[in-house]
């Protein structure tokens, strides 16, 4: 055998001793499970993010998460691409997307937009987006072309009005007025029956107070053709034990009229969009909130002028309502 044949033969046997180890190697990974980096899972739903309004002139929406948004103030939808682990994912064709109301007694606009997400994208914004009057509306979206794609929903608060303030560090103390109340001046009337003032100093950074429609929200006090508003505080609100924030939930004469503090019950969710499932009973003691998260501190609520004013002490973001 020439030395070049030799040569060849050891580079023959050099090629298939790797070819036998690489096979061998790839049998081991799938055993133990060991693999490659895998491609993006496959899109599977649409999921709406958030609704926040854009015209922020007045601090109402300094997150996603801390947002009112009032009837009539433009505001933005965000809706993402995800998996079927809830994770983003992009689509792999262009993918047309609508956004319209689904329920709601007052008007979207424009309803029924439509956007874009480009192919390998996974993201989509539907801005300039208006409704009126205060509500809970249920806003959806679906695909109309692309990529199928489960639909999702999201209600959506208008707040009827709204006020924010910044609180520089935890114990501060923060005094809220709702703006909307009766003439500004903090007293009730038959067009906005239900009032918020807000007092904390157990919060840290914004702080958003609205005050919106009960509709589809839960079972508010009605009379004579008048319905209790909600109140919704939205907050990094943390006290140290023993002490609270306290809501004066304020109710006009046309709906909570009559004589005395009756033990009414007070609804509540800590889910700032959420319906309100819960009722908050009484305070162990004046000015206590013991140990629960909320109570209507009836000792210290009061009437004036027929109005009835409800003392309600909390420690965790919340919405009220009679």
């Amino acid at each position: 055998m020439t030395p070049k044949q030799s040569l060849t033969r050891k580079q023959s046997l050099i090629r298939r001793s790797l070819a036998v180890l690489g096979s061998a190697l790839l049998a081991t990974a799938w055993v133990v499970g060991i693999s490659t980096p895998a491609s993006a899972a496959a899109p599977r739903a649409l999921q709406i993010v958030s609704a926040k309004t854009t015209n922020n002139v007045d601090n109402l929406c300094p997150s996603a998460e801390r947002c009112a948004i009032r009837q009539g103030d433009e505001f933005e939808v965000l809706v993402r691409v995800v998996d079927r682990n809830g994770e983003p994912a992009t689509v792999s064709k262009d993918t047309t997307i609508v956004l319209e109301e689904i329920s709601g007694r007052g008007s979207l606009s424009p309803d029924g937009s439509d956007v874009t997400i480009l192919r390998g994208g996974s993201e989509a914004t539907f801005g300039g987006l208006t409704y009126s009057p205060s509500a809970n509306p249920v806003l959806g979206v679906r695909v109309t072309s692309g990529v199928e794609l489960r639909t999702d929903q999201i209600t959506v608060p208008i707040a009827l009005s709204a006020v924010s303030d910044n609180a520089p560090q935890r114990g501060a103390t923060i005094d809220l007025d709702d703006p909307g109340c009766g003439e500004g001046n903090g007293v009730p009337n038959s067009v906005e029956p239900t009032c918020g003032h807000l007092l904390t100093t157990g919060a840290e950074g914004d702080i958003v107070m609205s005050v919106g429609s009960c509709d589809d929200a839960g079972p508010c006090t009605t009379s004579g053709g008048f319905t209790a508003l909600v109140v919704t505080v939205n907050a990094d609100i943390q006290h140290p034990q023993g002490q609270h924030s306290t809501l004066i939930l304020s109710c006009d004469k046309v709906l909570c009229g009559g004589t005395g503090v009756p033990k009414r019950p007070v609804i509540y969710t800590f889910d700032n969009s959420g319906d309100l499932t819960e009722t908050a009973g009484a305070c162990p003691r004046k000015s206590d909130l013991g140990s629960l998260e909320v109570c209507v501190d009836y000792v210290s609520s009061m009437r004036s002028d027929g109005d009835l004013y409800l003392f309600v002490l909390f420690d965790h973001d919340v919405r009220f309502s009679h």
